[in-house]
């Protein structure tokens, strides 16, 4: 049973209070699968249409596995000036 630890990033840190989660499943799961995953588990991410997740300093295809040992980061939509 993966036991997922994600950084938190932006607003995704202001929304969950928190510097990172930690999300367990039942099997390994692809980066789109963890993303609609989280969104699930926590709704306060769902408003945040353009969040990403990255995984080891990049951003995968949605079918890319996501293993657990894997640094993985929610990235949330940012602006510049």
């Amino acid at each position: 049973m993966p036991n997922y630890k994600i950084l938190l990033f932006g607003i995704c840190r202001d929304l969950l209070n928190n510097e990172t989660i930690e999300h367990q499943n039942d099997g390994l799961l692809t980066s789109g699968q963890l993303l609609q995953s989280l969104k699930k588990s926590y709704p306060a991410l769902e408003n945040l249409p353009s969040l990403r997740i990255a995984v080891d300093h990049h951003f995968p295809k949605p079918e890319f596995m996501v293993e657990e040992t894997m640094e993985i980061a929610l990235i949330p939509p940012v602006s510049g000036g």
